[in-house]
């Protein structure tokens, strides 16, 4: 990146999911510097975030997403990112519309806002089981594997506060039943249509707050074996609460997302 290039940015925070937000409507941001970003994403030395949000120009629909992980490499989606980039484009262009549509590499998405809440129109979950996971992590009641955006792998178990995210959600990222890594949800019951969630995310390589793409495939784990029957249900995950519903065999996944600051680098 040109060092006397300024950036401006804006802070977001999806459930405490957090990214950089950048317009990149002109085509001008260093979206290829992988290094550049893995920099600012790094906690403690820079920003810091899980991911980078680009707002790009779509002829077709209301805008483009583009994402990086934390690492900087690109991924087709993020499911908490995609509520923050609605936020975003709502806030930079002032409109009022209460649906917006865009595009990403991993097809059409459309948001939804009411109030504080901003709802995704999810796409059709795909790979279901193509992988047999239930081995990889022995002590679960149920384990189901599916790619909802970017792939997942999904555990059942007694008590999420008793599974080491960290270590065995590494483990299953490397494993070499994964060639591009995946991303693993370790998913406990409260009570009927709540649960617990916890989730190691690959380009981060750690457990972070939320994971929107994770928790709808937990929900979609849970209906198709069974273990629920309620088409509205509430994950408490460490950032806060997010809610999946299914509406005539389309899911749906909400929550809060704010702005948290915008600032500017020289």
């Amino acid at each position: 990146m040109n060092k006397a290039m300024k950036l401006d940015f804006y802070k977001y925070s999806s459930t405490g999911n957090d990214f950089i937000l950048l317009d990149n409507r002109e085509g001008n941001q260093p979206v290829s510097d992988k290094n550049y970003w893995q920099k600012l994403c790094s906690r403690r030395t820079s920003i810091g975030a899980d991911g980078v949000i680009f707002v790009e120009s779509s002829e077709a629909q209301d805008f483009h997403m583009r994402y990086l992980n934390a690492d900087g490499g690109e991924v087709s989606m993020c499911g908490n990112g995609t509520r923050a980039i609605a936020h975003f484009f709502r806030y930079l262009t002032k409109t009022q519309k209460s649906e917006l549509s865009f595009s990403t590499m991993n097809g059409v998405y459309r948001a939804q806002f009411d109030g504080e809440l901003v709802w995704i129109e999810m796409t059709e979950a795909y790979d279901q089981q193509i992988v047999d996971n239930s081995q990889l992590y022995s002590e679960h009641k149920g384990s189901y594997y599916m790619n909802t955006g970017v792939p997942h792998c999904i555990y059942l178990v007694d008590d999420v506060e008793l599974v080491d995210v960290y270590g065995a959600g590494k483990e299953i990222r490397y494993h070499e039943l994964f060639e591009n890594g995946v991303n693993t949800n370790f998913i406990s019951k409260i009570s009927d249509g709540q649960y617990k969630v916890r989730t190691y995310e690959r380009g981060v390589e750690d457990e972070t707050l939320s994971c929107g793409t994770g928790i709808t495939a937990s929900a979609h784990f849970l209906w198709n074996e069974g273990h629920e029957k309620n088409q509205v249900l509430v994950f408490q995950s460490r950032g806060g609460e997010l809610t999946v519903k299914k509406e005539k065999d389309i899911v749906f996944f909400g929550g809060v997302t704010k702005m948290i600051y915008k600032g500017s680098l020289c």
